[in-house]
């Protein structure tokens, strides 16, 4: 049966959104995210926003050929001059990685040319730094 390629990026959004909720209440902190449902109608929108950061989600079958630096000019794009983009993405049977300006979770110049490539879960577990650092440069 074929796969609905909107239905499964519409799936993982939530799934993100899920994950980032759960961790935001395991951590007593009075935040959520929800998806952006007017992705579908205006191009250029980011899936999830967060403070000042815009999320793009990406699922794809493994061996994919969708090539990453695609998705991250497409993140840099919704993300604009507005927001910090942040690109999340998982191929079948692997790990959620994450693309995240390195300057978030390192000490590098404030660039969004310089990246940082980490699964999900070591971006949950440095969230209250990286929302610090973005919510510094408002």
């Amino acid at each position: 049966m074929p796969v609905n390629s909107r239905n499964k990026g519409a799936a993982f959004e939530r799934y993100i959104v899920n994950k980032i909720n759960n961790y935001f209440l395991s951590k007593n902190l009075d935040k959520r995210v929800k998806r952006n449902l007017d992705q579908y109608q205006q191009k250029g929108q980011a899936d999830i926003y967060l403070d000042n950061i815009a999320i793009e989600c990406k699922r794809y079958k493994a061996g994919s050929n969708m090539p990453r630096n695609n998705w991250w000019t497409q993140t840099l794009e919704a993300a604009g001059d507005k927001y910090i983009p942040i690109l999340i993405w998982k191929y079948d049977r692997q790990k959620v990685q994450c693309i995240v300006p390195a300057w978030l979770m390192s000490d590098v110049p404030r660039s969004n040319k310089i990246t940082l490539m980490c699964p999900l879960t070591d971006l949950c577990e440095n969230i209250d730094e990286v929302l610090q650092k973005a919510n510094g440069c408002k």
